[in-house]
C-alpha cells in the first residue's frame, strides 16, 4: 500500500506491479488495488487514472472508464505527458464505440494516431489503427477493415505487442467471414486463439475463442462450437468479466438455431439482450436483436420476428452500420 506521502521507488514499483496486472487481464484485481490507494494518489496520478480508465472499459463499466480517461487526459496534459495524453485518448474513442457513437470515436482515433506517429509510439498507432478497422468493418467496409487491421499487425510487431497482434487476428477474422471467406477466417481465429493463450490473457482468450466457434458453426461444427463456447462462458465467469456473456449468448443461440432447438435460442438471445443493455454495447446488441428476429421467425412467431428486426435496423443505423441495416429491410 502506497502512503500520500510515499516515496516515489514505493510508488514506481506498486504501478509497475498493476500494469503486470492489467497486461495479463487482472482487471478486477487492479481495480481493487487502486480502491486501497489515498484518495490524493488514486485521482492525483496520470498513472493510476489510466489503469482505472482500462480496468473498467475492460470490465464494461462504461460510465466509470470515461470518467477516468477524462481524468488521465487532463492529468497528462497538465503534466506535459504526452504519451499518456495519447493512452487517454485511445480510451476514449474505445467507450464511444462501445456507446455507438461512432463519429465521436473516429474522431479520437484519428487523432490519436496522428500524436502516436508524431511521438513515434507504435503501440498507440497500432491500437488507433486496429480501432479504425473496427469502425470500417461496422460501416460494411471489410476490405478498408483489413487495410487498417493488417497495418496494426505490423505496427505490434515492432514492439513486440503479442496481446495488440491476438486481438487484431481476431478482428481481421472477422472481416474475412464478413467477405464470405470463412476458411481464411478460421485460419486468422485460431491464430488469435493461440497468440491470445501465450500472452497470458484470460479474457482475450475467451473472445478469441467466441470467435472460433462462431466460424466452427459456420462450417458446420456445432459441436465443436457448443463445447468451445461453454469453454469461454467459463472463463468470462471465472474472472469475473460478465460484459463478454452476451456475444458468447449469442453464438450459443446459434447453435441452438442450427440444431433446429428455437425454444433455446430465443430464451438465450433475450438473455443476452438484456445483459447487452445493462453494458450499453450498441454493436451486440444490434447483432442479438438481428439473431433474435431470425430465431423469432424459425419458431413462427411473425410479429416478435419483425419488432426484433426493427430494433436491430434502428441500433444498426445509430451506430453507422448502414448496410447492415438495409439487410433487415424487406425485398
Amino acid at each position: 500500500m502506497i502512503e500520500a506521502g510515499g516515496s516515489w521507488a514505493d510508488e514506481w514499483a506498486f504501478f509497475r506491479e498493476l500494469e503486470g496486472w492489467s497486461a495479463a487481464g487482472r482487471h478486477r484485481d487492479v481495480l481493487d488495488a487502486l480502491q486501497r490507494l489515498p484518495p490524493p494518489v488514486r485521482e492525483g496520478r496520470t498513472r493510476s487514472a489510466l489503469l482505472a480508465a482500462e480496468a473498467n472499459g475492460r470490465l464494461g463499466n462504461s460510465g466509470e472508464a470515461a470518467r477516468w480517461a477524462d481524468l488521465a487526459g487532463t492529468l497528462a496534459r497538465s503534466h506535459g505527458e504526452a504519451h499518456a495524453e495519447l493512452r487517454a485518448r485511445n480510451y476514449r474513442g474505445a467507450i464511444a464505440l462501445r456507446h455507438g457513437d461512432v463519429a465521436e470515436a473516429e474522431a479520437h482515433f484519428t487523432a490519436a494516431i496522428e500524436m502516436a506517429r508524431a511521438l513515434h509510439d507504435y503501440t498507440a498507432e497500432a491500437r488507433g489503427l486496429n480501432n479504425l478497422g473496427i469502425l470500417a468493418n461496422i460501416r460494411g467496409d471489410p476490405e478498408a477493415a483489413l487495410a487498417n487491421y493488417r497495418l496494426a499487425v505490423v505496427a505490434y510487431q515492432q514492439v513486440g505487442q503479442v496481446r495488440g497482434i491476438a486481438e487484431t487476428y481476431h478482428n481481421i477474422g472477422i472481416s474475412l467471414r464478413d467477405q464470405g471467406n470463412p476458411q481464411g477466417a478460421l485460419g486468422a481465429a485460431e491464430e488469435a486463439v493461440r497468440l491470445a493463450a501465450q500472452a497470458g490473457d484470460e479474457q482475450l482468450l475467451a473472445l478469441a475463442s467466441t470467435g472460433r466457434a462462431e466460424l466452427h458453426l459456420l462450417v458446420g461444427d456445432p459441436a465443436f462450437a457448443r463445447a468451445e463456447l461453454q469453454r469461454a462462458e467459463e472463463r468470462y465467469t471465472r474472472i469475473g468479466f460478465h460484459a463478454g456473456l452476451p456475444e458468447v449468448w449469442r453464438v450459443q443461440a446459434a447453435v441452438a438455431r442450427a440444431t433446429r432447438d428455437f425454444a433455446t435460442a430465443v430464451s438465450t438471445l433475450e438473455r443476452a439482450a438484456a445483459l447487452a443493455t445493462q453494458f450499453a454495447s450498441t454493436d451486440t446488441l444490434a447483432d442479438i436483436e438481428r439473431d433474435l428476429s431470425l430465431a423469432l421467425t424459425a419458431r413462427g412467431d411473425v410479429a416478435g420476428a419483425r419488432a426484433a428486426r426493427e430494433r436491430a435496423a434502428a441500433l444498426y443505423r445509430r451506430i453507422g452500420a448502414v448496410r447492415a441495416a438495409e439487410r433487415l429491410s424487406p425485398a
